[in-house]
């Protein structure tokens, strides 16, 4: 039995609309309402077997367009960049040590704007 790979489920939000509408309906089942192949099988007419090989071309489909244009990865950069923006903002205002912390936020800064120009 295979493992399912939840990042895929992430890469799906990305380029799920690349996919054809029925293995993206697949992988949807799978990876989102939790279904099991039998039960994606029996739904939409075909083997357990049919089922493994679109979940697997699907991933791979998935993997390689990450690979090659990184949306997932510059969207969580970018997040984690805005989310420390925000902690370090909210420790100036509680009167951290201003010079640290504007510092801090210029690198976040920094790096939004250098993933923006890639």
């Amino acid at each position: 039995m295979f493992e399912k790979n939840l990042q895929i489920a992430f890469l799906l939000d990305f380029y799920g609309d690349v996919l054809s509408e029925h293995d993206r309906t697949i992988l949807e089942l799978y990876y989102g309402e939790d279904l099991s192949l039998a039960e994606i099988a029996d739904s939409i007419g075909i083997s357990r077997q049919g089922v493994r090989h679109i979940i697997k071309k699907g991933e791979e489909n998935l993997l390689f367009l990450e690979e090659r244009l990184h949306l997932a990865n510059h969207y969580q950069q970018m997040k984690g960049a805005a989310e420390e923006l925000l902690r370090l903002s909210s420790a100036l205002e509680e009167g951290g040590d201003s010079a640290i912390l504007i510092e801090k936020m210029r690198s976040c800064a920094e790096l939004i704007l250098e993933k923006n120009q890639s």
